[in-house]
């Protein structure tokens, strides 16, 4: 009996295959060397050949084959089994690492492993709707508004080569500018001024990016800012860099006052090179802490500040080589900014204090980031007095794209297919949109420039706010989309909350206004985190008016739950958080057929990691390994209609499947 074999490695080699990276184990012993009876399988090109190596690494050399390929797959030709001349088979090989389930080698037959396909089943493609626009009413009223104004009142600046200072000073300097009307748009990357081409055209015709010669070109950007806006500002704030604090407090005055925060340097570039020597209020000893400058705020400030927004938004510490750009939305809402750690029970109870003031209501938002390294646990904080979170640090031009008119967007429902025994669906998400800062710089540039988008079914998580806070940007998105694409929530929807902290008496109020705002951006399947009590996750699928929720905690398998208008809906496990080239793979691979019942499955692609301008083509390749792999058993289907099919199955066979 002659059969094909290959191995297959699941991490890279990056040394020669010619020693055994461990004793191989026979009958509970260690064997050093083959035994005398042994198939000896040389590593050369004359008795093995490759067949997957995505890095195109693999080298023969006199010792072997040396590769560094994730899955680098080889085939070792035809062995005859029946022989009686051997009674092993000895195949050579060393790993940097130590082999553990994770980092090995395994073996396959012929059945099992097949040439690489090119191709993988997707189930069905069908046609958006003729016209992505919603007659029905957009959401309104929890994000800041200003007018939009013609092109020839707009000023468009050049920062990309200011420095940090520079650019955080603009960028409150544009917010306070922006307040009444959008008149000032900054462009801190290249993808900045193609996102303003995109709606204006080139420049030359109707504007021109604006930026001065000065004698520090650090400042430069700012410096033709406020040369041309000088009148429009009241005062200087002077803050210290050494008391971050200091910065959360300039910006708030800066929004209220009609001021500008300055460094001592900016200061005395302003009144040196631009003559400019307006007032200046000096906070750097205002305070003796933290603490007391915020408790000074809460006493003085939050009466005129935004009453559904507030900021977290103060100077992380890698603020010098990659400073936030939130800044300008957080100035022209006068919002609250804090930059306080829910990690630091001190500054955990000054954020309750903040909120209790301010007394947020349902649908209430903090945008930014969490200091240090709390991230997204600022929910702890929030959550219980109404206000949920969206992330948005690297948001750029909030204050501009806010002015553009609220827009209401439709998508077709989620259509079934006939789910078969033997067969595996699977749906494709791409994380993190629900992060505005991701939609408008990761996401975009994918949407733009990535080789491959519309070849594979893939959800793409959006943010449902965007319909009052950038439509413009939604718009690019629903305008751009293909048949393979899907526009889907993210967690928790509209904003993302943590469902087992949310204020409990208006946990029912926040789960309407979700549904409102994800229907008229329309989304037909969202994402839930943080929400292990299976009550309120069971409310928010009989609410949220979705066809399916995708549990990213792995709480509810599979659950099946009859919404507001009677129809089903359904929850799907998240999946596997896949980072790199090859998780796919080995999460797929993992997930064996039923020949009795079909199999349900989605994979979570982390944008930031996985994606990219090269992350399709990446995906793709995986695809078509996971068909060698097991041809004709994977199906692929936008999130939504893995959704309805589940739904479906459900309704027609109960329980039967995984």
């Amino acid at each position: 009996m002659n059969i094909k074999c290959f191995i297959c490695l699941l991490l890279g080699m990056s040394s020669a295959v010619t020693v055994m990276s461990q004793p191989a184990t026979v009958a509970g012993e260690q064997v050093e060397a083959p035994s005398q009876d042994a198939l000896v399988i040389p590593m050369n090109e004359s008795a093995v050949s490759v067949v997957y190596d995505p890095n195109n690494s693999a080298t023969f050399t006199e010792d072997g084959i040396k590769a560094t390929s994730d899955g680098l797959t080889l085939d070792l030709g035809e062995i005859d089994f029946d022989s009686d001349s051997y009674n092993a088979i000895w195949v050579e090989m060393a790993n940097v690492m130590k082999p553990t389930e994770e980092t090995g080698f395994d073996f396959y037959l012929d059945d099992m492993l097949l040439e690489p396909k090119t191709d993988f089943k997707i189930s069905q493609e069908i046609p958006h709707l003729d016209s992505y626009a919603s007659d029905k009413e957009p959401q309104s009223g929890l994000y800041f508004k200003n007018e939009n104004v013609p092109i020839d009142m707009i000023s468009v600046f050049d920062v990309r080569r200011d420095d940090s200072y520079g650019k955080i000073t603009a960028a409150v300097a544009q917010g306070v500018l922006n307040q009444q009307k959008a008149e000032v748009y900054l462009v801190y990357e290249d993808h900045h001024l193609t996102q303003f081409e995109d709606v204006y055209g080139k420049q030359g015709v109707n504007w021109k990016l604006q930026k001065g010669e000065y004698s520090k070109e650090k400042y430069a950007g700012l410096a033709t800012i406020i040369e041309k806006y000088k009148d429009r500002f009241r005062k200087m704030i002077l803050w210290d860099p050494s008391k971050e604090w200091t910065w959360c407090m300039a910006q708030m005055i800066c929004a209220q006052q009609q001021g500008i925060p300055v460094t001592s340097e900016i200061k005395e570039f302003f009144n040196e090179e631009l003559k400019w020597n307006i007032e200046c209020e000096d906070i750097t000893d205002k305070w003796s802490t933290k603490l007391e400058a915020y408790q000074w705020a809460v006493d003085h400030l939050t009466e005129n500040c935004h009453k559904t927004l507030s900021f977290s938004a103060g100077l992380r510490s890698d603020y010098l080589t990659n400073p936030w750009k939130i800044y300008d939305y957080a100035a022209a809402s006068k919002g609250f900014v804090f930059f306080l750690s829910n990690s630091n029970p001190d500054e955990f109870n000054m954020i309750q204090k903040i909120c209790r003031k301010m007394n947020y209501q349902p649908g209430s938002s903090t945008m930014g980031y969490g200091a240090d390294n709390d991230g997204d646990a600022l929910n702890n904080a929030t959550n219980p007095y109404n206000v949920g979170f969206m992330v948005s640090d690297y948001y750029a031009n909030g204050s501009f794209w806010c002015s553009f008119p609220r827009k209401s967007f439709q998508q077709r429902k989620g259509q079934p297919i006939e789910a078969q025994p033997g067969k595996i669906y699977v749906s494709l998400v791409w994380s993190d949109g629900d992060n505005v800062q991701f939609d408008s710089n990761q996401m975009y540039n994918m949407f733009k420039n990535a080789k491959g988008r519309g070849e594979v079914p893939v959800g793409m998580t959006m943010a449902a706010s965007l319909q009052e806070l950038n439509p413009v940007l939604l718009e690019f998105f629903y305008k751009n989309l293909t048949p393979n694409d899907e526009l889907i929530a993210g967690p928790s929807g509209f904003q993302f909350i943590y469902g087992d902290k949310y204020n409990e008496v208006n946990y029912e109020k926040w789960l309407e206004i979700n549904r409102q705002w994800m229907e008229t951006a329309g989304f037909h399947t969202g994402c839930l985190w943080n929400t292990t009590d299976k009550e309120r996750f069971g409310k928010y699928m009989r609410t949220c008016g979705l066809q399916g929720v995708f549990d990213g905690f792995s709480n509810n398998k599979e659950r099946y739950e009859t919404g507001k208008d009677g129809e089903g809906v359904v929850c799907i496990l998240q999946g596997t958080h896949c980072w790199a080239e090859g998780d796919v793979y080995k999460d797929l691979v993992s997930v064996k057929p039923n020949s009795s019942k079909p199999v349900f499955r989605n994979v979570y692609l982390i944008a930031a990691n996985y994606g990219g301008t090269e992350g399709y083509e990446r995906l793709i390749r995986e695809l078509q390994r996971v068909e060698s792999y097991l041809p004709n058993t994977y199906e692929f289907l936008l999130p939504m209609d893995l959704c309805a099919t589940l739904k479906c199955y459900l309704e027609k066979n109960g329980g039967g499947h995984e």
